[in-house]
C-alpha cells in the first residue's frame, strides 16, 4: 500500500498509521516499489518536492503525520510503460487571488482554448467537494463544452436502491410521522412486492390501481399506526375500511403488507447492518441490488462505529442524501464497474473520487487554506463553528470527554487538546489528498486557489500551495 494515498473515500477512517505500524513489525519485510510510469518527470518532481517539504518544512505537522518516503521514481528505460513526455508548460501553479466565480471562469476559458487542439487527450477538473463540481458543470454546459460529471453522482441503480432502503428505514425509525407509511406503500412495497402478489401486471406503471391509491390516502390519515400493525382486543383499523372487500384478493395483499411491516419494525432491535441486510433480502431480487445492500450495510455500520451518537433517523437521512444525488456510494452494478476517462471531454470529479484514475491534463481547484488547512491557527476548519468559544471543535471535544468518562480518567481531560488533534488529522489527510491530486496528472498540471466568499476573512492560498508556487518559481 501507499500511505501517502490514505484518504477519506469509501474507508472514511483511512489513516496511514496502520500500514506504518504494520511495516515496522519485526516479522514484516517491506519492499519499496518507487517506480511509476504515470506522470511526466516535472510532475513527479513536484510530488516529490511536496513530500520532502512536508517532512522538512511543514511548520505544524509532526513527522508521524507527514508524507512518507520513498520518493517516486520514473520507470526504467526498458519498462513497457514509459513515462509520458511533459506538456508545455508541464506544471502551472496559478498564484493569483481569484474569487470563486473567477476561478471557475478562468478554468472554463482555459479549457475552451485547450480542448479543440487536444480532442484525443483526456482532461479533468478536480475539486474538493461536490458543490464546487456541480457549479463547474453548469458553466461547462453553458459554454457548450463536452463534459462528464458522473463521478460526482451516484449511479441511477444505486440511487433507486438507496431510496427504497431509505424509505423503509425512515418509516421504521419514525412510524409516528404520517407521510412515511403511505410513501413506503406507494414507492416501495407495492411496486416491489404487492403488485406481484396481486398479479396486477405492470408494477412500474405511473398510475397506481384504484384500490392501491385509495389505501395510500387512508394510510396518510392514520394517526395511530399500531392499530394497523399490531391490532389488539378487536381494534383492527383495517375493519373500518369497508370498501376493501369490493376488490377481490386485496385484503390478502394488505395482510401480507401488515406482516412485512410488523417484521421490519421488530427487526429494529438488530444492529444496523443486520437490519439493512434483512430489509434488502425482503425487497430486492436482483443480485446487483443485493450486493449494493451489503455495501450500504457495511457503510452504515462503519458510520455508527465512528459516530456512536447517530440514531436510525440519522442513518436513514444519509441514505436519502445518496438517493437524491447529494452523496455518493460505490454501488456494485453495471454503472460502477469502472470509469474510463473519455478523450476530448472534461471529467469533473472530486479529488477523493479521482483516486486510482489518471488524465493527460489535470486542474486542481480551490487549494486554499480553507479546503486544505495546515493545522495552524490562521486556517479555517469545517469542524470549528464561528460561534463556539476558543474555536473548539465540539464533536472532537465531546468524543474525548466520553472517552475519558469511559476510562474513568475525566480529571485528565484538557479542554482544547482534542480540537488541536482534530486539526492535525484534517491537515494531514488534506496534505495526502493534494498529493493524490497531483499524481493524477500525466502530462500537464494546473493548480489554483480562490479567496472564498467571506470579506471579513478571505481565504489564503494553502501553505502547501505556497510551497509549490515557490518551488515552480525557482525551477523556472
Amino acid at each position: 500500500g501507499d500511505p501517502n494515498q490514505a484518504i477519506n473515500t469509501t474507508f472514511t477512517s483511512a489513516d496511514p498509521k496502520y500500514l506504518r505500524r504494520f511495516l515496522a513489525r519485526d516479522d514484516v519485510l517491506a519492499l519499496d516499489l518507487p517506480n511509476s510510469g504515470r506522470s511526466a518527470q516535472p510532475i513527479i518532481d513536484l510530488a516529490n518536492y511536496l513530500s520532502q517539504w512536508s517532512r522538512a518544512g511543514h511548520p505544524v505537522l509532526p513527522p508521524s503525520m507527514t508524507l512518507a518516503t520513498p520518493d517516486i521514481e520514473p520507470t526504467l528505460p526498458d519498462d513497457p510503460q514509459p513515462n509520458p513526455l511533459p506538456g508545455s508548460p508541464c506544471v502551472t501553479v496559478f498564484d493569483r487571488a481569484l474569487t470563486p466565480e473567477d476561478e471557475l471562469d478562468v478554468t472554463v476559458k482555459s479549457l475552451q482554448r485547450w480542448l479543440p487542439d487536444h480532442s484525443e487527450q483526456t482532461v479533468a477538473v478536480l475539486v474538493p467537494d461536490n458543490g464546487r463540481g456541480f457549479a463547474l458543470s453548469t458553466l461547462l454546459k453553458n459554454a457548450e463544452l463536452p463534459f462528464d460529471d458522473s463521478l460526482l453522482r451516484a449511479s441511477n441503480n444505486t440511487r433507486v436502491a438507496a431510496a427504497a432502503l431509505a424509505t423503509v428505514l425512515q418509516y421504521i425509525a419514525r412510524p409516528e410521522e404520517p407521510p412515511h407509511l403511505p410513501e413506503l406503500w406507494r414507492a416501495v412495497w407495492w411496486p416491489r412486492l404487492g403488485a406481484a402478489l396481486a398479479q396486477t401486471g405492470d408494477a412500474s406503471a405511473k398510475e397506481l390501481p384504484e384500490p392501491v391509491e385509495t389505501f395510500a390516502r387512508a394510510l396518510g390519515k392514520l394517526r395511530q399506526p399500531e392499530r394497523f400493525l399490531f391490532p389488539s382486543g378487536g381494534d383492527d383499523w383495517l375493519e373500518e375500511l369497508n370498501w376493501i372487500e369490493d376488490f377481490e384478493g386485496f385484503r390478502t395483499v394488505l395482510d401480507r403488507f401488515r406482516a412485512d411491516l410488523a417484521r421490519w419494525t421488530a427487526a429494529t432491535v438488530l444492529p444496523v447492518d443486520e437490519l439493512v441486510l434483512t430489509l434488502g433480502s425482503d425487497i430486492f431480487t436482483e443480485p446487483a441490488d443485493l450486493a449494493l445492500t451489503h455495501s450500504i450495510a457495511v457503510l452504515l455500520a462503519r458510520r455508527l462505529r465512528e459516530q456512536p451518537h447517530l440514531r436510525l433517523p440519522d442513518l436513514a437521512h444519509e441514505l436519502s442524501e445518496i438517493a437524491q444525488n447529494r452523496g455518493r456510494l460505490l454501488g456494485f452494478n453495471e454503472d460502477a464497474l469502472g470509469f474510463d476517462p473519455p478523450p476530448g471531454k472534461v471529467t469533473v470529479a472530486t479529488m477523493h473520487a479521482a483516486k486510482g484514475l489518471e488524465w493527460d491534463r489535470v486542474y486542481l481547484l480551490s487549494v486554499s487554506n480553507y479546503s486544505f488547512p495546515s493545522g495552524g491557527d490562521e486556517d479555517g476548519y469545517r469542524g470549528e463553528r464561528w460561534f463556539t468559544r476558543d474555536n473548539l471543535n465540539l464533536v472532537a471535544e465531546t468524543i474525548e470527554q466520553v472517552r475519558h468518562l469511559h476510562m474513568g480518567t475525566l480529571d485528565d481531560y484538557v479542554m482544547g487538546a482534542a480540537s488541536q488533534q482534530a486539526r492535525l488529522g484534517v491537515a494531514a489527510e488534506r496534505l495526502r489528498l493534494l498529493y493524490v491530486g497531483i499524481t493524477r496528472a500525466r502530462r500537464e498540471l494546473i493548480v489554483l486557489y480562490n479567496i472564498g466568499r467571506s470579506e471579513r476573512r478571505p481565504n489564503e492560498p494553502a501553505l502547501a500551495f505556497r510551497a509549490l508556487a515557490d518551488y515552480t518559481t525557482k525551477q523556472s
